[in-house]
């Protein structure tokens, strides 16, 4: 005799419980993304000094790699990285430093006569700024005089605060807004005296006659003309150029120094001071 068991239903779960596991599944992730975000903070406050300083020195490398690149036949990287850079620098040749050329030097640079005469394109800027150098001449760096000098100052500045903040006892000072006004107005003015030369077509950056009565001619003709390393106008980019990135980050730094530290202070009082290791 076959006996027929009745099949018991299932009991179904409680209404509200399928939501609390999604909700606790929610929460979970929630969770997680929260401690992954605190990581990444603690990560940055702790090495942040160390990070910016290896941009810098990054930036620095790539605008000097790049006209290596050109000689050693590696024209499509080094076209990719002219291109990039050149979203933060005019790249006018007659304001570069040219690597690589025939000449047995290290290093170079060309007044605009020369660089013409080599096959730049005198009819504006954008067509100028179009040549790169060739294997005679060698090659630009990636950007110009002045912004080589920038970055190189706050390249020097960000490794000398390193060194100071190592310093026992040690507490990060602001500097005073005069302050930073010694190390950025020159750049300012130089760039706004060209900015206006170069609009105007008045020449006086060209000639720079006011240097020559103010120094009584002490110099050479050649130095106050032209842009060629050695002349007034690459002394002032430069100099002015590296003033203004050393100030600026001797300014932002202790800024930064006193607010990472609040950071990490936070995560120790709210006992998550593992979450960064």
């Amino acid at each position: 005799m076959t006996v027929t068991r009745d099949r018991v239903p299932p009991v179904p779960a409680p209404a509200g419980e399928g939501q609390e596991r999604a909700s606790a599944q929610v929460g979970r992730g929630t969770r997680a993304l929260v401690r992954a975000a605190q990581g990444l903070a603690v990560g940055w406050a702790r090495h942040w000094l160390l990070l910016l300083n290896l941009f810098l020195a990054l930036y620095l490398g790539g605008a000097y790699l790049t006209p290596f690149l050109m000689s050693a036949g590696y024209t499509g990287p080094a076209k990719v990285l002219y291109t990039l850079y050149g979203f933060t620098c005019h790249q006018l040749p007659q304001r570069s430093y040219f690597f690589g050329g025939e000449n047995g030097v290290f290093f170079a640079s060309y007044s605009e006569d020369v660089l013409v005469a080599n096959g730049a394109d005198p009819t504006n800027d954008l067509t100028m700024r179009r040549f790169v150098g060739n294997p005679q001449l060698g090659y630009k760096a990636a950007i110009a005089h002045r912004l080589s000098g920038l970055y190189t100052g706050a390249l020097v500045a960000g490794l000398l605060f390193a060194l100071v903040r190592r310093r026992r006892g040690w507490r990060p000072r602001q500097m005073p807004l005069w302050v930073l006004a010694l190390f950025t107005l020159p750049m300012a003015v130089d760039g706004t005296s060209h900015l206006i030369n170069d609009v105007t077509g008045w020449g006086f950056r060209d000639t720079n006659t006011w240097a020559v009565v103010l120094t009584g001619g002490m110099f050479p003709p050649d130095f106050y003309v032209g842009t060629t390393v050695g002349t007034l106008n690459w002394l002032l980019r430069t100099v002015t150029g590296f003033l203004f990135g050393f100030g600026m980050i001797w300014f932002v730094y202790p800024l930064l120094q006193l607010g990472f530290e609040d950071v990490l202070q936070e995560v120790e009082r709210s006992g998550t001071k593992e979450i960064g290791r």
